[in-house]
């Protein structure tokens, strides 16, 4: 499941990845990448579709290697499409996930309309966050990723990315700036 997609799994990958990207943007300290290697351990190595850490500051969860062969250590964020008949390993990547300390792990499923299963860390474990069509779903992890459940569910990415811009003008977002510039700061 780690790079073997087709078209349409790209496809909804690279939107995807577009807006978190456009977060990113926003959000100078942190790395942003494509089907990067994570080593979570010494011996689970995944390349997820997207991985979102913190570079810098009391968030940051996982290090570069020093010849940026990989990740290593949990990132903030990961997320990965599955293909619309069939969620693969996806038990197995979630408990990974959640075993080494990710904070958010999104599996979206390239259907019409798309999918998703939206995982956030609380107590140490996983819990699924429901959405009604009409909310907005609230990263976490990466405070000012706000994604209006109707835009994800029919592939408006404008509205994705303007809910973006919106996010990362509040306060959240902010203050995990402050984090991650200013030595020492720890988020509210």
């Amino acid at each position: 499941m780690d790079c073997e997609l087709d078209v349409g799994r790209s496809a909804l990958l690279t939107d995807l990845a577009m807006c978190i990207n456009y977060y990113r943007l926003f959000s100078p300290g942190l790395y942003c990448c494509v089907h990067a290697t994570v080593q979570l351990d010494d011996e689970i190595r995944f390349r997820p579709g997207v991985t979102v850490m913190v570079n810098h500051g009391a968030l940051k969860q996982c290090n570069p290697e020093p010849d940026y062969d990989c990740f290593r250590g949990p990132p903030n964020f990961v997320l990965d499409v599955f293909p619309g008949n069939d969620l693969l390993d996806y038990e197995h990547r979630r408990a990974c996930f959640e075993r080494s300390g990710v904070i958010e792990y999104v599996a979206v499923r390239d259907t019409d309309p798309v999918e998703w299963i939206w995982n956030r860390r609380t107590d140490g474990r996983f819990s699924v966050v429901e959405t009604a069509g009409s909310e907005l779903i609230m990263s976490t992890a990466l405070p000012g990723l706000w994604i209006p459940a109707d835009a994800l569910r029919h592939r408006d990415w404008w509205a994705i990315m303007a809910a973006i811009a919106r996010g990362v003008s509040r306060v959240g977002h902010h203050d995990l700036m402050e984090t991650i510039w200013k030595p020492g700061k720890n988020r509210s």
